[in-house]
């Protein structure tokens, strides 16, 4: 079973990623992104993190730079990182195109794309 940390930034939010990944029958740890801790990922290991942002969301960038960070002092690689963002996200989505990202999408988006992008993901990151 794959371990999938799903962070968002919308409560109330329909998140269209779990949707997906319960039709792939992986169950993943919900997160709301201002309670992220990056030191919670050297306690927990997950094979895959999906971003699914409703807004103009610069904690994500924020983020993304602690997984960097914490790889290079942990010595430990975080997983593969898939984004999926609503459309006219603007200064952030270039910020978060140059981050260390696996995948990028901007909604509305094929599941079928999305479906792809997890499998490749959770692929390479359980190849030795």
């Amino acid at each position: 079973m794959s371990n999938v940390l799903l962070i968002y930034d919308d409560r109330s939010a329909m998140l269209t990623v779990e949707g997906v990944l319960a039709t792939m029958n992986i169950s993943p740890i919900h997160l709301v992104l201002e309670e992220f801790d990056a030191e919670f990922l050297l306690v927990e290991m997950f094979d895959l993190i999906i971003f699914e942002l409703f807004g103009e969301n610069r904690s994500c960038i924020s983020i993304l730079k602690q997984l960097e960070k914490l790889a290079t002092t942990s010595g430990i690689d975080h997983p593969p990182v898939i984004v999926v963002t609503e459309q006219d996200v603007g200064i952030t989505e270039q910020a978060l195109r140059t981050a260390k990202v696996s995948f990028f999408f901007v909604k509305p988006l094929a599941e079928a794309e999305l479906t792809a992008a997890i499998k490749q993901s959770l692929k390479t990151s359980t190849t030795p």
